[in-house]
């Protein structure tokens, strides 16, 4: 017969606990927060993501390999993790043993530890097979991430193989060389109205070598370029404010994006705060009516004026004069590198049964002790009670 020993402290952290899998998490958690958040917490980037991810990874092919070395053994678990609890039995510790063995329960060499082969293990398997593809697939998609946006408008062609032209660039490090992408050019854009909810933007690709080809991008439909998908999300205004009081002395000058609003204000469908060292407030504008509703508080004084852009030079509003010296209208366009997703899919999809088939079945396993009358019980699962009871 088999025997195998209660694991140590760090085989059971290694290979069993399931507290090791949630300490992984904390990362990744801390991440979607301070996103979400907008936190900014400097060591929270994508590097330490991506070595998180590498670990636990690595971690759950090390748990599936220690789990599928076990699957052919008699004794499987060990005698690690007995239950605190224990129940008594007048039946001696031979007797006892006896019984359950003919139940199904196969015993170490010292007889007083002993398991019966369950199929829940083969759930444990298939969520360690699952969270391994998972964590596989998720850690190479990093590695080769490439993920940009791009804020263009109508005019001359923007080269998306220069990083510069990037609002925002993540890339991985064996993401794929930038020089193969092609220029991308803004023909026309289609404000949101009630056919389009989000706008739509035309667009033309020119490679350096090959045919250019263009596309209308409507949200959230992606138009796929060899391995890339290139979708829209957005129209956005950038208005430049300047506000002045009345004397002449600049409170302030920047722009500002105005962002589609859920939910219209009015005629107003685009809305975006801003805050200087004088003076916070926000813009609302009505793209149809060219109409810009301006906010401003300022020592806890709060001013509304509306202005029409080109038709309206400035405006007054209480102590202050509200211009706006320029408008730029963009759409805000993302190139992402394919990601393996069939594989991510499938992998959560075994994950998920496994974890069912963990859960359903539980394992069945018992610790037998000499008593003073009888023997006592400790045990996992309720076959071995009902045995004993019967």
């Amino acid at each position: 017969m088999d025997t195998m020993k209660s694991p140590s402290f760090a085989s059971r952290v290694l290979f069993v606990s399931p507290l090791t899998l949630i300490v992984f998490l904390i990362i990744p958690v801390a991440v979607i927060l301070s996103f979400r958040l907008h936190l900014g917490i400097p060591f929270l980037n994508f590097n330490l993501l991506l070595a998180n991810n590498i670990c636990f990874a690595l971690l759950a092919i090390v748990r599936l390999l220690w789990y599928l070395g076990r699957s052919g053994k008699e004794i499987r678990y060990g005698e690690g993790g007995r239950p605190s609890s224990a129940y008594a039995t007048e039946l001696p510790l031979p007797e006892a043993r006896s019984v359950l063995a003919r139940g199904g329960f196969v015993f170490g060499a010292d007889g007083t530890y002993g398991e019966k082969r369950d199929r829940g293990y083969l759930g444990t398997v298939l969520l360690y097979v699952g969270l391994s593809v998972v964590l596989a697939t998720g850690s190479w998609n990093n590695l080769r991430q490439f993920a940009g946006v791009v804020l263009d408008g109508v005019g001359p062609a923007t080269p998306l193989s220069k990083p510069e032209a990037y609002r925002s660039l993540t890339r991985g490090p064996l993401a794929p060389k930038m020089e193969s992408l092609p220029q991308l050019r803004v023909l026309s854009q289609i404000l949101p109205d009630s056919t389009y909810l989000r706008g739509g933007t035309e667009i033309a690709l020119i490679p350096a070598e090959g045919k250019p080809a263009s596309t209308v991008l409507l949200p959230p439909t992606p138009y796929v370029y060899q391995n890339y998908d290139i979708y829209m999300t957005k129209i956005v205004f950038t208005p430049e404010v300047i506000i002045k009081t009345k004397a002449g002395a600049l409170i302030f000058d920047g722009f500002v994006q105005l962002d589609p609003l859920v939910q219209k204000r009015g005629v107003f469908s685009f809305y975006g705060p801003f805050a200087g060292d004088q003076a916070v407030g926000g813009v609302y504008y009505a793209p149809d009516k060219n109409l810009m509703m301006m906010v401003v508080t300022r020592n806890n004084q709060k001013v509304v004026g509306d202005l029409v852009f080109q038709a309206d030079q400035e405006v007054t509003a209480g102590d202050y004069v509200l211009s706006v010296a320029k408008l730029g209208q963009w759409s805000e366009i993302h190139i992402v590198h394919h990601r393996n997703k069939a594989l991510l899919w499938l992998g959560g999809i075994i994950a998920v049964l496994g974890l069912a088939v963990r859960l359903a079945l539980r394992p069945q396993r018992v610790w037998l002790d000499e008593g003073e009358q009888g023997c006592r019980v400790a045990s996992v699962g309720r076959d071995a009670k009902t045995l004993l009871a019967a």
